[in-house]
């Protein structure tokens, strides 16, 4: 997120699950799963919880865009690749 030539995230915002889970089984026969490690920017912000933002948002894998046979996505970088 902070290293320099930032890409633009063009979808949605990601899940904001970033770590791996440290799975147990307890002794009932249940199963737990905790996070196990935190990442962060350089400046202390993580995204676990609300995710990473898209710069530009657009519906991804939505029925309706299967639908119509549609990327909206991907019709929005194109739309924002430079020109040669």
């Amino acid at each position: 997120m902070e290293r320099p030539g930032r890409p633009m995230r063009i979808g949605r915002p990601t899940q904001g699950v970033f770590s791996d889970v440290l799975g147990r089984a307890l002794p009932n026969g249940w199963k737990l799963g905790l996070p196990n490690e935190q990442f962060l920017t350089r400046t202390g912000k993580t995204f676990d919880g609300p995710g990473i933002p898209a710069y530009v948002t657009t519906p991804v894998f939505t029925q309706e865009e299967f639908d119509a046979h549609r990327d909206s996505a991907f019709t929005a970088a194109l739309r924002r690749l430079p020109r040669v």
